[in-house]
């Protein structure tokens, strides 16, 4: 039997930066360089993890998708059972926000299934992770570990002293939003007025995602245009979020993406894992509008954002963290 044609062969890619996060354990200056003009640039690059180092978070990773995979497969029902403790943890529904079309609603649910906190407090976890918690806490401190490294080169590369650095504002006995995140995307003909996700900017400071499937879009600070990430194995996406954004003071870019299909239908089963990095609660900074905020009041904030019609989110610049109206793209 003759192989399928690739759908996504002929279109559009984005031309990211490669960092390569072994360099970056010794600081090489080079890959430095190439770290600030990523997060100036793009706000979004490929994290080469091919290094042995990083085997075991590629095991980690594939038997931890594999117990996601399965969760996603029971009846709603039974999913909707799981404890919702915050925004950051619990489990959410297709069609609950706005989608990548205008006046569609999304075509994915998620696992927000471990907030850092509450994992490290075992407090009100979900039972698929109860059953694999030693997994669970190893990949989550593996992920955390990848973006405190990052974040620590980024001051690195700032030269920040002392209070100034960026780690200030992430400590690891800080109450904080940091969570992990696994969705997927079911096939369209589920529904056909849900489709892919929204086009945002993630709400925290940096996100480590894995995304083998293709789908996921990036605007090109170039040109404006969509332009499609293309999977590569042994490679994360890194992207920078608002608050980093904002305690940069806008040197670095938040970048816009979305999740949506070729031709506009989920044809497949679709899954990715995230992990979100957020800044401490109380985290100051001067939002997209210029006025004072933190970090917690920005989560709840956006996350209100993202279930608003299409309408009123153009009207705004949270959903984008001002970089739709910067970029001028659109729905």
């Amino acid at each position: 039997m003759l192989s399928q044609p690739n759908p996504y062969d002929n279109v559009e890619t984005a031309d990211l930066f490669t960092v390569k996060f072994s360099s970056l354990v010794d600081r090489d200056s080079k890959e430095l360089d190439t770290l600030l003009k990523a997060c100036e640039r793009d706000g979004f690059f490929y994290l080469d993890l091919q290094d042995s180092c990083s085997a075991k978070l590629w095991r980690d990773l594939e038997r931890v998708s594999e117990i996601a995979k399965r969760w996603f497969s029971q009846p709603v029902e039974d999913k909707l059972k799981t404890p919702t403790v915050s925004l950051a943890h619990g489990f959410k529904a297709t069609g609950n926000q706005s989608g990548a079309v205008k006046s569609l609603k999304d075509g994915f649910e998620a696992l927000k299934q471990i907030g850092r906190s509450e994992l490290l407090g075992r407090w009100a976890l979900p039972s698929v992770v109860e059953e694999n918690l030693e997994l669970f806490d190893q990949f989550n401190a593996s992920c955390h570990f990848i973006l405190k490294l990052l974040l620590d080169c980024l001051s690195d590369g700032l030269n920040l002293r002392g209070p100034a650095r960026l780690d200030t504002h992430h400590r690891d006995d800080a109450r904080s939003k940091s969570t992990l995140y696994f969705l997927h995307y079911p096939p369209g003909t589920q529904s056909l007025n849900e489709v892919g996700q929204n086009m945002h900017t993630d709400i925290g400071t940096l996100t480590l995602l894995f995304a083998p499937q293709w789908g996921l879009q990036v605007v090109s600070p170039m040109t404006g245009a969509w332009e499609y990430v293309q999977p590569r194995e042994g490679h994360a996406i890194i992207n920078v979020a608002d608050t980093l954004r904002f305690l940069s003071n806008k040197r670095f870019r938040s970048a816009l993406h979305r999740v949506l299909p070729i031709g506009g239908v989920q044809k497949e089963d679709r899954y990715a894992v995230s992990y979100f990095l957020r800044a401490a609660d109380d985290t100051e900074f001067k939002d997209s509008n210029d006025e004072d905020s933190n970090a917690k009041s920005w989560y709840l904030t956006k996350y209100h954002t993202y279930e608003l019609p299409h309408d009123v989110q153009g009207q705004q610049t949270v959903l984008s963290g001002g970089m739709a109206q910067e970029l001028q793209a659109t729905f």
